[in-house]
């Protein structure tokens, strides 16, 4: 009886098998440190990032090889992250005012410390992005100093993607 009852569900559909959707594996991390600006970080094995010839170690991250060179601009990049000399309060207030609109604000925890996370858009008065250019970053605060972990909407980078990414390593952060 039971086999038939099993059978007559089978036949119906009710014992179907579920399908069960494949979660993508999280990528392998490397950790890089940046003894100077007192932070280390892992990043997906398989991009770059700058060794400190031209500037301090582990500021620069990107899936394929760049270069810095000494005394120009930031490279173009598809993750940075610089330590600031200001508080928390005076960042997030320096970084959403006129200069930018703010698209997303959430503050969190992050290494322990006060954080927030942000997305913005440069209007007209930015002083060093073109306006409309969208940047996403967490700045994380240490005592009279920031930790700014960010990716920007720009040509040449894939920006949802980067912001993927950087949401994993800003987990993986730790202050010295």
């Amino acid at each position: 009886m039971r086999m038939m009852i099993c059978l007559a569900v089978l036949a119906t559909g009710g014992c179907a098998p579920q399908r069960v959707e494949a979660r993508p594996q999280a990528p392998s991390l490397t950790r890089c440190s940046n003894p100077a600006s007192r932070y280390s970080i892992a990043y997906p094995s398989a991009w770059r990032t700058n060794t400190g010839n031209a500037v301090e170690p582990c500021r620069f991250f990107h899936p394929t090889a760049f270069e810095v060179q000494p005394q120009s601009e930031e490279p173009l990049v598809a993750i940075s992250v610089k330590r600031e000399p200001m508080t928390l309060e005076s960042f997030v207030q320096g970084n959403t005012s006129s200069s930018s609109d703010v698209l997303q604000q959430e503050q969190l925890t992050l290494a322990g410390r006060p954080a927030v996370r942000l997305e913005l858009r440069a209007t007209q008065e930015s002083p060093l992005l073109p306006p409309g250019t969208r940047e996403y970053l967490y700045a994380i605060g240490d005592g009279d100093s920031v930790v700014r972990v960010s990716t920007l909407a720009v040509r040449g980078l894939d920006y949802p993607a980067n912001q993927a990414v950087l949401d994993e390593m800003v987990r993986t952060l730790e202050l010295r």
